[in-house]
This record gives structure tokens, C-alpha cells and sequence, in this order.
């Protein structure tokens, strides 16, 4: 098994994973070593699974571990992953040519978007939990996953990094944004007791003892988020079956190719979410919009490719579309259902019920639930929420439970989902599936914006050896990120958290293209820019605007300082684009720079006294 399928299938449990991480200000030269035993400096960070991996490596390449803290410079770290000097990187591998050596050792806790969160605004690293806890009547002692041997989430061969829950937090990771007012900032906050260091089973309060609790600006400053990188949310699809009979699948050498498992439009992929269609072989038919009006067609429509311009069912005989969903709190399940509210009202002549389903107050959202209950409403009970005996829509927790279960076994045929993309072939061989390591899914090729309004409705009937859709790529993230519109509205260095939230910048003023004019809409969500992939997303990173110490805030903007190194061929930039992701443009990261770590900087990160937190005693 290559070193990255290794550490894929230990961060793909439903419990707490760990990066090691880093940051200081001043390099350390190469040849200081780590002395056993004594307290190093420490950095504690957990949230997304979307980001867990890239965050995995650049942590490491930052602090260039088996330098800093095991016996022998360039030996394989402890985590499973490996330098090299070779370029271009392989999946799993990191390029310690360009990487630095920081002495400071840090963990990452891979617990979603929603636990991240919820330890960034407490405070409290106890709400670092693996998977979904709910307090019944009364206190109990319950079973919680057991974090991951690898990568840790804890040091074992460094007795001050041997506990958990950690002692305090740094960073929090999260793919949605906090809340956009200080007012909405708050949190459920769920006692949790550990037994001994976390293990088996720890005690959960009463539903009488949760707390709800606001952000306190008057203990850690300003609440500070920073889009980390650009990142994509693919669609695996299962089709090892007879019974498909796809004329979109692209295949390359008898191969399938990335994001040639099949291609979708936006009127597909918004039937199969919304439970409009729920199985491959159906023929219901389904609005779409052309590239001046609206119509409708045939779920399978778009089936053409391969010498073939008739279109036919996806399936010869009755195969159901399964949904894999993210059963835990997701900034995953937030990007995805960004799209779905801002795309498919859109296109929809009434008979999708689209407004009523995805155009409500309670997406997007991190809980995929939300959608759910939505087409519930709408449609009464059925295979979305497994009230039926035909119920296929199934819920897994972390990209990773998604990716494992959709898989490309012949037993998961028909399966879809959405995991960030380096959950997908090419980016993963292998996953840690629910019952043991499979393959990892081929994702789809998503019609964008630009092509329906150019007339690419469908996929090119002559074509078996192109994508005519966009598949889930660094140059593909990119390019939504590059619409201009969307540029035009990066914060300046004076502006608040809430400014930066990227899915939250609408048309300034009304845009009219095909028919459509766009006004509230996300920009990231209806870019038009072409070779724009249509799930393209960040992940934040949660800091806080004071720390306790001086030490602690240096860390945090050191690391971030690095990360930001936005120059071609950095780390930083090498790593992300080997998981499929990209580094933001240019432009925000010159002004998250000049707003939070610049020397100088109006809201510069600083320990308790400093600057802007004088009188503020800082996050412990």
C-alpha cells in the first residue's frame, strides 16, 4: 500500500486524527535537535477532515519533523508520510527541498468542521470530539471512537504531546465560515469528561447541563478567520456495474480518468439532490436550462459520448442512486449545499420544486440533515431519509466514511456522493471503508456556468478521450476563484472576520447572462469564468485575535506567514496542488497579510498586552 493510502486509511475513521503541525517566527538551523523529555514548543489545532491531509503535510514540512523531533535528519517522520527530493511529488510525499525547519511540535485533531468550531468559540479543546454525541436525561458514559494510530493525535515518542484532550487551542479548521455577526457567534456547548486520556468512553452530561455559548471578545480579542487554501468538493461515483451503460465515461488506456467516471449537468446533479431521481435507470423528466431559456428533457439527457448522440438511460435496468452524505457536522456538506441553493432554482420550470426545497433560510448549512427535512417537506418520506423500505440515501462520518463507502466495488454500484477531492482517484489509491480498505472512487465531471451559457448543454458526442466537463482539479478550483467579480470585493486590511467570508460575496449590482439575472447568488458558487470547477471552496482557518502569551500568538502568525509564502513552486503550493487543492490568489493573501501578520498590521495576532490586546487576557 503506497505511504499515502497508509495514512488516508487511518485519517478515515469517524474519530479524532492528528496532524503534526508547527510554527515560530525564527527558523531554527538544521542541525538543532529536539531534546528528549524537556517541554518543546507546543501547537494545537483541529477541525475539518476536508483539510486534514494538505494541513498534514504542510505542518510537517513546515517544522521539517524528522529534523526537529526524531534522532536522524530526512528519516520517514512518524506520521506515514516521506520526504523527498525529488520533483514533482508523488501522493503522500513531501518536497523537503523547499520545507524549513521550525523547532515546535504540534497536533491536529480531525474531527469535522462543526466540532472545530465548536472548541474555537468555548475555547475548550474537550469539544475536540470524534463523531456525534447528544447528552440523553441524565449524565452517561459513552463509547467514543478511538483516535487513529496514525497519523497521531497524540506523540507517542514525546512524553509532553502523550494526552488528550490537548491543553489548549490555537487553531481551528473549518470549510464554512463562522457565523457573520458577533451576535450569532455562539455554540452548544456539551460537557465532556474523559476517562483516562481520552479513551474508550468518556462521560457526557445532561441534556440539562448543555450551555449555549457566545464568542468573548473581551477574553480572546477579535474573532479572526483566513481562507487557508482553495479546495474542491468532488462527486465520487460508483459504476462497476453491467447494468451501466454510460456514454459520457471517458476512459483513457481501458481506464477510467479523473472525473471521467461520468458527466453530470447542473440539472442532473440537482434532480439526484434533491430526490427528484433515485435511480439510474429512470427516465422522469427533469427542468434544465439551455443557454437562453428554460426547457426540460429526460434524466438522461446528457448520456452521450463515445460515437453515441442518442442519448439512453444511464442504466438498462433498475439500478438506485444511492447518496452518501456526511452525517456529521461538514464544512463538506456546507460547500456542496452552497451550490445546490445559489444553481438550482435557477433552472427550474416549477416542477422540480427546487425553491422550496434548497431557496430556504436553513441551507447552505453544515448539517446535511437540513436538506434532507427540506425534500421531506416537499416530497413526504421516501429513499432520502430511509423511512422507506427502499431507503438508500446513508449517511457516514468524515470525507473519508463517504469516499470508503462509495468505493468502486461492484457491491457499492451506483453510489454518489461528495468528498473533497483528494478523496478521489487521482489523489488517493486506497481508502479505509467501513469494512475494511478499498479502492478510492473515480469522481464526475460537472457541467459549470460557462459551458451551459455557451451552448455546452452536453457532453461531445464524437469524444471518448476528453473531458467535455470539469473535473474536480487544482487549475479547475482556481479558475472560480479568479472571477473577477469575486476579486473585486477582497477586504481590506481595517475590515472585520465576517468579510472574509468567500462564499458570502453576491453581485454588487444585477447581472444579467442567459436569461438569468444574478443578484443575491454566491459569485463562487455561479462564477461564469471558464474551466471553472463549480465546487470550489476554502478552508478556514479560526485564530484568535489574542493568546495568552506572546509565544503562543508568534507561533500562530509564523505558521501562517509560511503558509502564505505564495510564490511558484513553494511548499505550500506543491503540497496543496498534490491533493488536488490550490494556494488562494495573490490578492487576499497580500491582504490577510497586511490585516493580521504584517509588521505593522492594524489587527496584527498578539499575545495578552500587545498591541490590540492590551487588557485582554487571551485565549489559554
Amino acid at each position: 500500500m503506497k505511504m499515502q493510502s497508509y495514512a488516508r486509511l487511518l485519517l478515515t475513521t469517524t474519530s479524532v486524527v492528528a496532524l503534526s503541525a508547527a510554527a515560530v517566527l525564527v527558523a531554527q538551523p538544521a542541525a538543532a535537535q529536539h531534546v528528549p523529555n524537556t517541554v518543546p514548543n507546543g501547537f494545537y489545532a483541529g477541525g475539518s477532515t476536508l483539510a486534514s491531509l494538505s494541513f498534514r503535510q504542510m505542518f510537517d514540512c513546515f517544522m521539517q519533523e524528522s529534523v526537529g523531533f526524531n534522532n536522524a535528519p530526512n528519516s520517514p517522520p512518524w506520521d506515514g508520510y516521506t520526504f523527498t527530493t525529488v520533483t514533482p511529488i508523488s501522493p503522500g510525499q513531501i518536497p523537503s527541498n523547499v520545507c524549513t525547519t521550525h523547532l515546535v511540535q504540534g497536533m491536529y485533531a480531525g474531527v469535522g468542521s462543526g466540532n472545530g468550531f465548536r472548541a474555537y468559540i468555548t475555547n475548550s479543546p474537550a469539544q475536540w470530539y470524534g463523531g456525534t454525541l447528544t447528552p440523553t436525561s441524565a449524565p452517561a458514559v459513552v463509547p467514543t471512537p478511538n483516535p487513529a494510530a496514525l497519523p497521531p493525535f497524540k506523540d507517542t515518542n514525546n512524553t509532553h504531546f502523550q494526552t488528550y484532550p490537548y491543553a489548549h487551542i490555537d487553531m481551528a479548521l473549518s470549510d464554512s465560515p463562522l457565523a457573520n455577526t458577533l451576535a450569532a457567534l455562539t455554540t452548544v456547548s456539551i460537557p465532556i469528561t474523559p476517562t483516562v486520556n481520552w479513551g474508550a468512553n468518556v462521560t457526557v452530561g445532561s441534556t440539562g447541563s448543555q450551555q449555549t455559548v457566545s464568542y468573548d471578545t473581551t477574553k480572546y480579542g477579535p474573532p479572526i478567520q483566513m481562507p487557508a487554501f482553495e479546495v474542491g468538493v468532488a462527486i465520487p461515483v460508483n459504476v462497476n456495474s453491467a447494468l451501466f451503460q454510460i456514454n459520457s465515461q471517458i476512459k483513457q488506456g481501458g481506464n477510467i480518468v479523473q472525473g471521467g467516471a461520468i458527466q453530470l449537468t447542473q440539472a442532473q446533479i440537482c434532480a439526484i439532490f434533491s430526490g427528484m431521481v433515485t435511480d439510474w435507470n429512470s427516465n422522469t423528466t427533469i427542468p434544465f436550462r439551455n443557454a437562453t431559456a428554460q426547457s426540460a428533457a429526460p434524466f438522461y439527457y446528457a448520456n452521450v459520448g463515445n460515437g453515441i448522440a442518442t442519448a439512453q438511460r444511464y442504466a438498462s435496468a433498475s439500478l438506485p442512486i444511492t447518496i452518501t452524505f456526511r452525517s456529521d457536522g461538514s464544512g463538506t456538506s456546507f460547500i456542496i449545499t452552497n451550490y445546490l441553493k445559489n444553481v438550482c432554482p435557477l433552472l427550474d420550470n416549477g416542477t422540480g420544486s427546487y425553491s422550496a426545497i434548497f431557496n430556504q433560510p436553513n441551507l447552505p448549512s453544515t448539517s446535511f440533515q437540513n436538506l434532507i427535512n427540506n425534500i421531506v417537506a416537499v416530497r413526504g418520506n421516501g429513499p432520502w431519509n430511509g423511512s422507506a423500505a427502499s431507503g438508500n440515501w446513508t449517511g457516514q462520518s468524515g470525507s473519508g466514511g463517504v469516499a470508503g463507502t462509495i468505493s468502486d466495488s461492484a457491491a457499492n454500484a451506483g453510489f454518489i456522493g461528495y468528498v473533497s477531492s483528494d478523496f478521489t482517484k487521482p489523489y488517493a489509491s486506497t481508502i479505509a471503508g467501513p469494512s475494511g480498505t478499498v479502492n478510492a472512487p473515480y469522481s464526475a465531471a460537472l457541467q459549470n456556468e460557462a459551458l451551459r451559457l455557451g451552448g455546452g448543454g452536453t457532453p461531445s458526442p464524437s469524444n471518448s478521450t476528453s473531458i467535455t466537463f470539469i473535473a474536480p482539479t487544482p487549475a479547475g478550483i482556481n479558475a472560480a476563484w479568479f472571477d473577477p467579480l469575486l476579486n473585486a470585493q477582497i477586504p481590506n486590511s481595517s475590515s472585520t472576520y465576517a468579510d472574509w467570508d468567500v462564499y458570502g460575496k453576491t453581485y454588487l449590482t444585477p447581472t444579467t447572462r442567459g436569461g438569468i439575472t444574478y443578484t443575491n447568488q454566491s459569485i463562487l458558487a455561479t462564477t461564469n469564468q471558464a474551466g471553472a470547477y463549480p465546487l470550489a471552496g476554502t478552508t478556514y482557518m479560526a485564530v484568535y485575535g489574542c493568546y495568552a502569551n506572546e509565544a503562543r500568538a508568534a507561533n500562530v502568525r509564523g505558521f501562517i506567514t509560511w503558509l502564505y509564502n505564495n510564490v511558484m513552486g513553494s511548499a505550500p503550493r506543491q503540497i496543496a496542488e498534490n491533493n488536488g487543492f490550490e494556494i488562494i490568489p495573490s490578492g487576499w493573501i497580500t491582504a490577510l497579510k497586511a490585516a493580521y501578520v504584517n509588521a505593522g498590521a492594524p489587527q496584527q495576532i498578539h499575545g495578552s498586552g500587545v498591541g490590540q490586546c492590551v487588557g485582554v487576557p487571551g485565549a489559554n
